[in-house]
């Protein structure tokens, strides 16, 4: 595996950091704690919405999501995931009976990306907020079974390309190429890559999907996801916990180097 260095940019184009913990599920934890745990966060997270459960990650060789599983798991009629969103609409935290999760989402022009570390940090005061609202309930102790970071990048067209005939000047690793040449250039273009870490530490999944805002707005752009799910050496240690998210943050950061184009170092002003 080539060595490269650790990228850094100026002005990635990144909208949305989520940092995850998944647990086996606290059973006990009803809607009515849900509500008792917003109480202790809703001087900075004020508002609130539901949105449908996200169903478990079942096997720990793919991390791929079985949907099927997720509803027949419960025991008891499933909670909805709740969105506790900060007065910026910028942080949210989303909690439900098998996960917590700490987001940070790109909502206007000037909201600047605060960095992996920062959010991190968060996350991890936050989740220790969590743990401290379950021992005080006499609730039971998350057993963590997998840890997760996405990052979701948007690349505006525009921004290096104006239809797909132009995306290999984005991604290195898309050259549009037909045996005969009897195809146009395709209208729309998807792919996804899974990546193994060293010692079977976890996987990085990259999707590249073109997307459009809703109107009138209409903006086209390219969406480049890229997701890190493993398990750390021990989900109870917090040195290790770290550990883990430092290795996943470097394949996020690194993947995504690698496989965008050295043209595209000028659009976000790439330092390193």
């Amino acid at each position: 595996m080539a060595t490269i260095p650790f990228p850094d940019y100026k002005k990635p184009p990144v909208v949305e950091v989520a940092i995850a913990l998944q647990f086996d599920e606290i059973q006990e934890l009803t809607a009515a704690h849900a509500g008792l745990y917003w109480k202790t966060i809703r001087s900075k997270f004020g508002r609130v919405e539901e949105q449908a459960p996200i169903p478990p990650l079942t096997d720990p060789s793919s991390w791929e999501r079985d949907g099927a599983s997720s509803i027949l798991a419960f025991g008891k009629p499933p909670t909805p995931r709740l969105w506790f969103i900060d007065g910026t609409s910028t942080r949210i935290i989303q909690l439900q009976r098998d996960r917590f999760i700490h987001n940070w989402r790109n909502m206007a022009a000037d909201d600047e990306y605060p960095r992996f570390t920062k959010i991190r940090e968060d996350f991890l005061s936050y989740w220790d907020g969590f743990l401290h609202f379950l021992n005080d309930n006499k609730l039971h102790s998350p057993n963590i079974n997998m840890c997760e970071l996405t990052y979701v990048n948007r690349i505006k067209k525009g921004k290096g390309w104006m239809s797909m005939a132009d995306i290999e000047g984005v991604f290195a690793t898309f050259v549009w190429k037909t045996r005969y040449g009897f195809l146009p250039t395709p209208h729309r273009v998807q792919w996804a890559f899974d990546f193994v870490f060293p010692g079977q530490a976890g996987r990085l999944h990259v999707e590249m999907v073109p997307v459009c805002s809703p109107p009138p707005e209409n903006e086209q752009a390219i969406q480049l996801v890229l997701t890190a799910r493993g398990i750390p050496a021990s989900a109870t240690d917090r040195k290790a916990m770290n550990a883990w998210f430092d290795l996943a943050h470097e394949w996020i950061v690194k993947g995504f180097a690698d496989l965008v184009d050295k043209r595209t170092d000028f659009l976000w002003e790439r330092l390193a």
